[in-house]
């Protein structure tokens, strides 16, 4: 009998009252306002503290941009659940063609995508939440997300944003309480001081897509003179496991193996997570992307030239947490473009070498966590692969997921 087989039959008997109660939410959405944060203590190592994150990341809330009929969602779903995330799907308008005139520039699937990204910058506008996550429905994401990636990033954005950032020597002071109190509402620090966040991207590589990634193409001293925090991340594949530009990128600028970035935006990617203020969603809706008028071909580019040139102040984590889901591209269908992007091409071969999206450790793309509608194993897998970070895959190591 396989260990995963033992450990689903001895947890078998305490899981069923569990699965009474928590049966009908396998697939709820929820959409009442999120609680306040809950984070905890957890040692990252070298003296810092970091915080375990709520159901929503320590934003606001978690907002999905999805149409009614997408394919992608019952993926996303499935892994929301298992990593016990609390998302929002705004119920997207059926666009006319009178939504879509005006813009012979930009291609219909990229119009399209777009319009659904306002349309969720809008609701959570509406909803009163001081910040918010938006994801697009395709992406996926490592097991350790909740449990050790996002505390690191929110340590790291802290410490960017407020000189404040470590929490006093005395735990009994009022300044340790104040701190703790200012964590929990602002685990990033405080929403005046920044206006994005980019978690999942498809490259921050400092540059454009004209310059290659010969040795080289950065340098050391690029990242010294750039606000930026590095830390410690063993959930980060290593360099022979990252996506072959993102690892020529973290070696040419003297990065040590699994270690994360989080540093100012310089040339950002692709926007499959990306975390805003209600003053930056503001910004976006009214003036930096809001279509009146167009200047750019995508929503992505928009909020590129936001950042670099419009006074946004965006931030990367680098490598990203969120990248999307190998598979046929919807704005590519509706557009008639079967090419596959430069960026996906580099790194497909090695994407099926591992059987993992890339610069994902132990994501879900490979299926290995899905549960359809096993309540018992649902739960299984939130104790032992969400909760603990056990990355159960027959063909992967169980702690490090390489």
């Amino acid at each position: 009998m396989s260990k995963v087989a033992i450990l689903r039959r001895s947890m078998r008997l305490r899981l069923l009252s569990a699965l009474v109660i928590g049966a009908f939410i396998v697939y709820r959405l929820w959409l009442s306002p999120s609680p306040a944060p809950s984070w905890l203590p957890l040692p990252i190592g070298e003296g810092t503290a970091a915080y375990r994150t709520n159901s929503t990341l320590g934003f606001g809330r978690i907002y999905v941009v999805s149409k009614k009929d997408s394919p992608r969602r019952s993926g996303l779903l499935q892994a929301a659940n298992v990593t016990e995330l609390q998302l929002t799907i705004p119920v997207q308008p059926q666009w006319t063609d009178q939504d879509l005139k005006g813009h012979p520039n930009i291609g219909r699937g990229s119009l399209l995508a777009w319009l659904g990204h306002l349309h969720t910058l809008r609701e959570f506008l509406d909803s009163g939440a001081e910040t918010a996550l938006v994801l697009e429905d395709d992406v996926d994401w490592d097991i350790h997300l909740r449990s050790l990636q996002v505390p690191r990033v929110a340590t790291a954005v802290r410490t960017l944003l407020s000189s404040k950032s470590k929490p006093p020597v005395h735990s009994s002071s009022k300044a340790k309480i104040e701190y703790d109190d200012q964590v929990t509402r602002y685990p990033y620090g405080d929403p005046a001081l920044w206006d994005l966040l980019y978690l999942g991207h498809c490259g921050d590589y400092w540059h454009g897509m004209d310059i290659g990634f010969e040795d080289g193409h950065v340098k050391p001293d690029d990242l010294a003179g750039r606000p930026h925090v590095s830390f410690r991340d063993w959930s980060l594949p290593n360099f022979e496991n990252l996506h072959p530009w993102t690892a020529s990128l973290l070696r040419n600028l003297g990065v040590p193996v699994h270690t994360r970035l989080v540093h100012r935006s310089v040339f950002p990617l692709c926007t499959f997570a990306y975390a805003i203020t209600r003053e930056s969603a503001r910004r976006l809706v009214y003036e930096l992307a809001s279509l009146q008028p167009a200047e750019h071909k995508a929503f992505d580019i928009a909020i590129l030239i936001a950042c670099r040139n419009h006074g946004l102040r965006c931030w990367t984590v680098n490598p990203e947490l969120f990248h999307h889901l190998p598979g046929t591209s919807i704005i590519g269908v509706l557009e008639h473009n079967n090419s596959t992007p430069p960026v996906d091409a580099m790194g497909q071969e090695q994407m099926e070498m591992r059987g993992e999206t890339p610069n994902i450790g132990c994501g879900f793309w490979s299926g290995d966590f899905d549960f359809g509608e096993d309540m018992e194993r649902l739960a299984y897998l939130r104790q032992e692969v969400g909760r603990k970070g056990q990355c159960l895959k027959e063909w992967r190591d169980s702690s490090t997921g390489e």
